[in-house]
């Protein structure tokens, strides 16, 4: 199935910008949830090229929890202060409670 690249990033800017405070999405739920589960890796480039101040971009990880290196406000180590910030815990290891801090959502109508 092909991707229309403009519903699909209006549809994954909608999603990511519905995370509450101190939860995070992985890229891949996003991916499924907006009904391309094999296009995780397209979110992370909605995700790069969207402006922060508008798209609360720090609240998606890797499907492990990990944090993005390739996070425009500062690489791994901004992505971890934008989290703490929220009040997110993350581990020395680099990544987060996925059981603790994920957040799915009850209805998806995008």
């Amino acid at each position: 199935m092909k991707i229309d690249r403009k519903s699909f990033e209006k549809d994954v800017v909608a999603l990511v910008s519905s995370i509450p405070v101190g939860r995070v999405m992985t890229y891949g739920q996003i991916a499924a949830l907006v009904g391309f589960p094999r296009a995780a890796q397209m979110v992370g480039w909605v995700m790069h090229w969207s402006d922060q101040k508008k798209v609360p971009y720090q609240r998606v990880v890797n499907r492990f929890g990990g944090l993005a290196v390739g996070y425009t406000n500062g690489g791994i180590d901004g992505h971890k202060n934008d989290l703490l910030n929220e009040g997110i815990v993350v581990g020395e290891d680099g990544t987060i409670d996925l059981e603790r801090y994920m957040w799915w959502p009850k209805n998806v109508d995008l």
